[in-house]
């Protein structure tokens, strides 16, 4: 009676999947050995939990992949405008960076990625100062099926990333020490981001004022930084009809007030995006604004506004026309604040791979930018793309020489051409060529610069992300 007690407890076990299979296999041996189990019994068993462990789904994964991405670059004029004593720069920069991610069904996702970034020659291979960092580690429970909350440091992408970006063409890249409660059902994606900054585990008080030095790929002299103190974003977006969809981002970045350290001073940013869609034609409105308090505690009245069309023949060519209308001060003194700010979010897709315009309203000396574009993408085959970029560039702002004689309100031309091959699922090869056309406008606006040069800039980059693991299992 206690035998076969034994034995339907074992069999139980086996059938339900909990035992180990070694452990199991071992456990039989030792019951035939005794003469307690038929070896055709044992047979029989072992035939019901290969079927049983065969049926049950694999419900968790976990991954290991690898991305190494290496760029050089030569510039002469990339970001300013040059001058007869400017000399051209070149460099090789590298990311190389791991990730992990183990994802448990409708329970669990985790994710660590460490990196290691770069220029070729800055450090001494036989230095003691490593340089591997941790890129993004987070863990995201499920509550519910549509419902998950992402704690830790993690990249923070929304919409067109124009307001929130992960920055993927810097060498380092961008991430953010928050939590994020997502909502993913039907029609309806929405996210709600807080984060709150401090540098160091106090014992009273709030005060956010960084000291230590940080050291980046494009400075090489070591500097102190600043960020925002505390940080909340709402981001919706709605699928009215298959052809029509509308997003909204409402975002309050607080920054420490210089004078009082417990005082918060907030900017508040809101508006949205219609898109739509009719055959091989796409349309889009974003329009923003932006009030609250700036850094030195001025209110802020701005405003930022992008049409655009886009017309696309599948797997040949993309047609796309726009402007992006930033508002400015326009050379007045006042206690309102007019410039707008595009946030955290990228400037190199929007305003020229020469990244003449990318801190906000430092590189327009707060007088505005208006920039029509307009981009062809042309394919030649699955694995060869070419890419045609044209800007204009216009302040909204009447610069003055320094004999206060008026220029005219036309900054420059900037074009942009780009070749991207992709061999395979894991290689991506692309060049690029930039150059612009200033005009004493714009030099006077960035406050540097010969307008009689024509700024250029190349660049060859490889990336590679190989997946070097990846396994299913109960």
């Amino acid at each position: 009676m206690k035998i076969k007690h034994f034995l339907f407890i074992l069999v139980t076990i086996l059938k339900l999947g909990t035992a180990n299979a070694q452990t199991a296999d071992d456990i039989l041996k030792v019951l035939i050995q005794k003469g307690l189990v038929k070896q055709k019994e044992a047979d029989s068993i072992r035939a019901d939990y290969a079927f049983n462990q065969q049926a049950k789904p694999k419900d968790k994964i976990f991954q290991v992949d690898l991305q190494i991405k290496n760029r050089f670059e030569y510039r002469d004029g990339y970001g300013n405008i040059p001058t007869s004593s400017s000399i051209p720069a070149a460099f090789v920069n590298q990311r190389s960076r791991l990730n992990f991610s183990y994802q448990q069904a409708n329970s669990l996702n985790a994710f660590l990625s460490l990196q290691d970034a770069r220029i070729w020659g800055s450090r001494d291979p036989r230095g003691l100062d490593g340089t591997i960092q941790l890129f993004e580690a987070y863990i995201e429970p499920t509550i519910t099926p549509n419902f998950s909350i992402r704690i830790g440091r993690q990249r923070i992408a929304i919409d067109n990333q124009r307001l929130f970006a992960e920055n993927e063409w810097r060498v380092n890249g961008n991430t953010y020490d928050a939590i994020n409660f997502k909502y993913n059902k039907g029609k309806l994606i929405s996210e709600l981001i807080g984060s709150f900054n401090q540098t160091a585990e106090r014992q009273s008080g709030t005060d956010f004022t960084p000291t230590q030095l940080s050291l980046t790929p494009g400075n090489a002299t070591p500097s102190t930084w600043s960020s925002y103190k505390a940080l909340a974003v709402n981001y919706a977006k709605y699928e009215f009809t298959p052809k029509f969809t509308g997003t909204t981002i409402v975002a309050a970045d607080g920054y420490q007030s210089k004078t009082d350290t417990e005082k918060i001073l907030w900017r508040l940013t809101y508006g949205g995006r219609l898109e739509y869609t009719q055959g091989n034609w796409y349309t889009t409105t974003s329009g923003y604004l932006q009030s609250g308090r700036n850094t030195t505690d001025k209110t802020i009245k701005a405003w930022y506004l992008q049409p655009e069309i886009k017309y696309t023949i599948p797997k040949s060519l993309t047609i796309r026309l726009g402007a992006e209308i930033l508002s400015g001060d326009r050379g007045t003194v006042e206690t309102v604040d007019h410039n707008f700010v595009p946030l955290y979010g990228v400037a190199h897709r929007f305003n020229g791979f020469m990244d003449f315009f990318i801190k906000f309203p430092t590189d327009l000396n707060n007088s505005g930018l208006t920039n029509p574009y307009l981009f062809i993408s042309k394919t030649i085959s699955p694995k060869l793309e070419i890419s045609s970029n044209s800007h204009l560039f216009y302040t909204q702002k009447t610069a003055v020489t320094a004999t206060n004689q008026e220029l005219t309100k036309y900054m420059g031309y900037e074009h942009d051409l780009m070749l991207s091959y992709k061999p395979n699922s894991y290689t991506h090869i692309e060049t690029g060529f930039s150059f612009a056309l200033p005009t004493e406008t714009m030099t006077a606006i960035k406050k540097s610069g010969d307008a009689t040069k024509i700024p250029n800039w190349v660049y060859v980059q490889a990336k590679f992300t190989p997946k070097l693991f990846k396994t299913a299992f109960n």
